[in-house]
């Protein structure tokens, strides 16, 4: 299942405003999209894969010397370290969490969810200018991937939610709510769109500790 969208958003305000400039247009679909890498792997390999996402989470410490041992064997596969990344820190272990994510995103700089698990580190940091450099200041998916004319709804949604929730801390609000009204209509319900939603329109109470805060 597939359905193709089309985004438009306005032109930034001046050259030093970090809006993304677009009017792109792909096809978002349901289906899984494998890595080339990936594809390639025996049946059984990718069984104890799918087994170890779980293992990773609700299992982390029994996961993750069996996860350090398949990516000795399979480097090239950038899917391992977010599961290894998910395990450390699952397991409390938060350094080692985000060192291998750094060194995903460093042996796999193309993969989008190696950046985008680099971009919430940097995010949770208040790293901002570094969530831009991370995407190469540019805020869709078909600019960042020109020679894509497909994305899996999971990319879409997680990218344009952390991107949006990166425009709210840099204060720029109405280009948040962009990206949230796009995410309301292609995937209403995703964590990330909750996220984003709770971010731009937060409770009264948050809202008035915020007021009190200012």
């Amino acid at each position: 299942m597939s359905k193709k969208k089309r985004v438009t958003r306005s032109r930034p305000r001046s050259k030093d405003t970090p809006q993304a400039v677009y009017v792109t247009e792909y096809e978002i679909t349901f289906s899984p999209i494998e890595d080339r890498r990936y594809k390639r792997l025996p049946r059984h390999v990718k069984d104890a894969f799918d087994r170890l996402q779980y293992s990773a989470q609700w299992r982390p410490r029994k996961a993750i010397p069996e996860l350090l041992e398949w990516i000795k064997r399979y480097p090239d596969i950038p899917v391992l370290y977010n599961y290894l990344s998910v395990a450390y820190s699952r397991a409390g272990q938060r350094e080692k969490s985000e060192a291998v994510v750094r060194e995903n995103n460093q042996r796999n700089p193309d993969y989008l969810f190696a950046r985008l698990n680099y971009a919430e580190v940097c995010l949770a940091k208040g790293d901002y200018e570094k969530v831009a450099e991370i995407f190469e200041h540019k805020f869709d998916l078909k600019l960042l991937y020109p020679k894509r004319k497909r994305f899996h709804i999971t990319e879409v949604a997680n990218f344009m939610g952390l991107v949006g929730v990166y425009f709210c801390e840099i204060g720029e609000r109405d280009t948040a709510e962009k990206y949230y009204d796009i995410l309301k209509q292609i995937a209403p319900g995703y964590p990330m769109t909750e996220r984003l939603r709770r971010r731009l329109f937060p409770g009264l109470l948050r809202r008035l500790f915020l007021r009190l805060a200012e």
